[in-house]
């Protein structure tokens, strides 16, 4: 089973750190997110396609071509249209029907990806109060996914982490631009397509989810694994 991972974006929320470091990269208690998401994989993963982009050699240069046994490839998403067009542009290097799609800059339990990995279709999901940037996952009464909404900032809501197992069915969507975006083609977007094919995707609940694109959510994260290590 191949992991793809998302590493190309720009980390504009981050910068000045990121002028210099590329966002997966930027040290968390002294291990970049990338790192400590590539240390918590699936045992089912054999494979991780890396899709990179700004300072992707440095990306290069830390990884390698090879992570703790696992082959490590990089596909080069110069023109960062969306999550979507990263994962489109990586279908070539994907060698495994199913695989894991993961965000580079966001760190989560290697007990929930055993769990998502577990899953022909699924997404992460996590319940905590909407910050208005992103989905929720709207799921029927026997846990399937449904559909995606925008929630009102501030209300629980079980949202989208960007974590997913699919398969290659996902290629076979028609690419959907993301909300209020002219040149930005969005992943889970494309997923009710699926759902209207007859592929049922489960929404896995998440017990830890910490995404790190901020300078609030970095010192946050800082201080989580700083207090885990005392």
């Amino acid at each position: 089973m191949d992991a793809i991972i998302m590493c190309a974006g720009l980390g504009t929320r981050l910068r000045p750190i990121t002028n210099t470091i590329p966002k997966p990269l930027v040290p968390i208690a002294g291990r970049s997110s990338l790192e400590r998401t590539l240390d918590m994989l699936p045992e089912a993963v054999t494979r991780i396609v890396l899709v990179v982009g700004y300072l992707a050699d440095q990306i290069k240069a830390r990884i390698g071509t090879s992570y703790r046994g696992r082959e490590v490839v990089y596909v080069h998403q110069d023109t960062l249209d969306g999550t979507g067009g990263a994962l489109r542009r990586a279908e070539s290097a994907i060698q495994s029907d199913r695989f894991l799609v993961l965000m580079g800059d966001d760190v989560y339990s290697s007990v929930d990806l055993e769990r998502l990995a577990a899953h022909d279709k699924a997404i992460l999901c996590y319940r905590a109060p909407a910050s208005g940037s992103l989905d929720a996952v709207q799921t029927d009464e026997t846990g399937h996914v449904c559909g995606f909404c925008r929630p009102e900032p501030g209300t629980e809501a079980t949202l989208n982490t960007g974590a997913y197992t699919l398969d290659r069915h996902w290629f076979q969507t028609t690419p959907v631009l993301v909300p209020g975006k002219e040149d930005e083609w969005s992943l889970p977007h494309a997923i009710p397509q699926l759902i209207e094919l007859g592929h049922p995707i489960h929404a896995i609940v998440a017990t830890f989810w910490m995404p790190v694109g901020t300078h609030e959510q970095l010192a946050e994260a800082e201080r989580l694994f700083l207090e885990k290590s005392e």
